[in-house]
């Protein structure tokens, strides 16, 4: 397969530590050029030399390897090529204490490349960015391959691959055209210190084709459509105020001679052209500094974040392809992309790819990092039921969901599915009511005397026989009662409509500090949320370890738990943060709902069958959909 190679060179600026150069030759000769074909070098030292040496001492170098190569030495070109670059860089070497050299030759459709003193090669192909060849500083090594078209193959010095990281590089090449990709590469190695020794050219291999030639067609001056007048640029503008005040002003006036043949009409007119044109010329000079000057500008802005905003491309990239082989590395990554991305925006960089790349990580925010915004719905407003009702509590089980008002001495049933509301219990039993628990359709409340179980009727169902402040759970038909005093975890086994003599479930020997616990759910296992923040897991009657894992911020004032043994996750208030974070049950991050509503929450509830996170906020229920099932 024949192909035509294009290719583009970058080098750094030359100083102390040291100069790079890339070379390019092609045989005239057609004997020549089949037999040692087209060659490429990459060479460089860090031997410091100045201006005008340093060009000398490269072309030196390059006439060698020159020599070497295309010289009279007989044999395959890979052998000749290697014996070339060895032998160049242990002559030079010798004198200048460190030579790289990258060469790559193509004869007919095969690829051979030699490196010696550092110097690499690498390929993009299919969108994949390999090392080739990687040499030492004390060895010559070599390859030899077939190219395929839309390949590009980066020959650069140990420098070049060094300053760049391997999704700027990957993120230049994209676009399968060196030109553009050097022009993106320059700003991030010349806004780098000590690139003197940095050089690279990069080559695309095109598959030959038949040259096209498109017709222009012919549009007649009194067919051709008018074109809105085009607003001049600034620069455009300066440049003809420019003109005018010095045709006007600067122009000295002379006198007018007319020779023989002229007539007197013929030499203003003449001046006039000369005028004119000079004018023409000036506006352009003007405007062709000022677009350099401003394309600087932008290469230099440019240059300060090039790198910044591909590392965040890259981050954002390999994030979506972590999400769900490693899900903490996914959102480490995504949470980098994120930052730098903030960064720039902050910086009042406008650039169309930050601008995409930002759309792309709010779209991804959720499936990512598991963070949704959120604006939670009505689900009922209490107050419609009872006039004024305000809850401060929440207990569900099954399907329903009942809130208390302690001070309207008040329960209210809701329905998860239907959303069908009714008073379960008035203040002719709930009294002075500190708590509630509830297991099926079975309610059950705190009071300064004991539980008691409410509903058709009164009754007590455990006589009060602790210290101090207690926390009430229904489950499995079991009452728990959290003894912060004792520090202990009174379980009371359900007998049909009563309840036995309480029994200390934690196991033997076991001790734990329980005096700050302030909210708690059990599904099997028992969890525990204290007012330092801190999340326990008990099972079996011993703590078992869980420790929130990968939630960012982490919960520092959490204010209420939920789950159960439907639920496949655990949820928890966080009213200072203004979310609901939700946690597998062990303790990793899943997912967290932010809403400046959910700071109002006294309470929540969850169905994952019915797809919702329900909150209580005074005298409403709101819900929030369920995002990360």
């Amino acid at each position: 397969m024949a192909f035509n190679l294009i290719s583009s060179k970058l080098t750094g600026n030359p100083g102390t530590s040291g100069w790079a150069q890339v070379h390019e030759f092609a045989p005239v000769e057609p004997e020549k050029l089949d037999s040692r074909g087209r060659l490429y070098a990459v060479v460089a030292t860090g031997r410091h030399e100045e201006g005008v040496d340093a060009v000398s001492a490269g072309r030196e170098l390059l006439a060698r390897l020159h020599e070497e190569y295309f010289g009279g030495e007989e044999g395959p070109a890979f052998a000749v090529l290697q014996n070339a670059v060895k032998k160049v860089s242990d002559e030079f070497g010798q004198s200048w204490g460190e030579v790289e050299i990258a060469a790559v030759a193509l004869v007919s459709d095969v690829v051979y490349s030699v490196v010696g003193g550092g110097a690499q090669v690498a390929i993009f192909r299919n969108g994949m960015l390999a090392k080739i060849l990687e040499s030492s500083k004390e060895e010559v090594i070599s390859a030899s391959g077939y190219p395929q078209a839309e390949d590009l193959l980066i020959l650069g010095t140990k420098a070049f691959f060094d300053s760049l990281a391997a999704g700027v590089l990957k993120a230049a090449l994209q676009g399968k055209d060196p030109a553009a990709a050097v022009e993106q590469l320059a700003p991030v190695v010349h806004s780098k210190q000590d690139t003197g020794n940095l050089g690279a050219t990069i080559i695309v291999f095109k598959e030959t084709e038949g040259t096209q030639v498109t017709p222009v067609q012919e549009i007649s001056e009194e067919k051709a459509p008018l074109q809105e007048k085009p607003q001049l640029s600034s620069y455009l503008r300066k440049g003809l105020s420019f003109i005018q005040n010095f045709v006007s002003k600067k122009l000295p006036e002379r006198r007018i001679y007319v020779r023989p043949g002229e007539t007197e009409e013929e030499v203003p007119q003449k001046r006039k052209t000369m005028v004119t044109v000079g004018a023409i010329l000036v506006v352009l000079l003007v405007v062709s500094i000022g677009f350099g000057i401003r394309a600087k500008n932008v290469r230099e802005q440019k240059g300060r974040y090039e790198e910044r905003l591909t590392q965040a491309e890259h981050e954002f990239d390999e994030s979506l392809s972590l999400a769900s082989l490693n899900p903490e590395r996914a959102r480490e990554l995504f949470a980098n992309s994120k930052g730098a991305a903030e960064a720039l925006l902050g910086e009042g960089i406008k650039d169309k790819r930050l601008d995409l790349l930002s759309q792309k990580l709010s779209e991804n925010q959720g499936n990512i990092l598991g963070e949704y915004k959120v604006d939670p719905e009505l689900f009922v407003d209490l107050s419609l039921q009872v006039s004024g009702f305000e809850g401060q509590e929440v207990a569900s089980s099954g399907k329903t969901i009942f809130v208390l008002d302690k001070k309207g001495k008040r329960i209210i049933s809701v329905d998860f599915g239907t959303k069908k509301t009714q008073v379960a219990s008035g203040p002719d039993q709930i009294g002075e009511a500190q708590s509630l628990a509830a297991y099926e359709d079975r309610v059950f409340i705190l009071t300064p005397d004991g539980v008691s179980e409410v509903g058709k009727t009164k009754s007590q169902v455990i006589d009060k026989s602790w210290d101090g402040e207690v926390l009430v759970y229904a489950y499995a038909g079991n009452l728990y009662l959290i003894d912060k005093v004792g520090s202990t975890i009174w379980r009371y086994p359900g007998t049909g409509e009563a309840f036995a003599s309480k029994q200390n479930w934690l196991a033997p020997g076991t001790k734990v500090d329980l005096s700050q616990v302030k909210s708690v759910t059990i599904d099997g296992t028992i969890f525990l949320l204290s007012s330092s923040g801190k999340l326990s897991k008990f099972s079996l009657g011993n703590p078992t370890g869980f420790t929130p894992q990968g939630v960012f911020p982490e919960l520092s004032t959490p204010d209420a738990i939920y789950t159960n043994e439907e639920l496949k996750y655990v949820y928890v208030l966080e009213r200072s943060g203004k979310r609901v974070v939700v946690l597998e049950k062990d303790g990793k991050y899943k997912a967290q709902y932010t809403s400046d509503k959910i700071g109002e929450a006294q309470d929540l509830a969850v169905s994952e069958k019915e797809g919702k996170i329900v909150i209580l906020t005074g005298g409403k229920l709101l819900s929030i959909k369920i995002s990360h099932l």
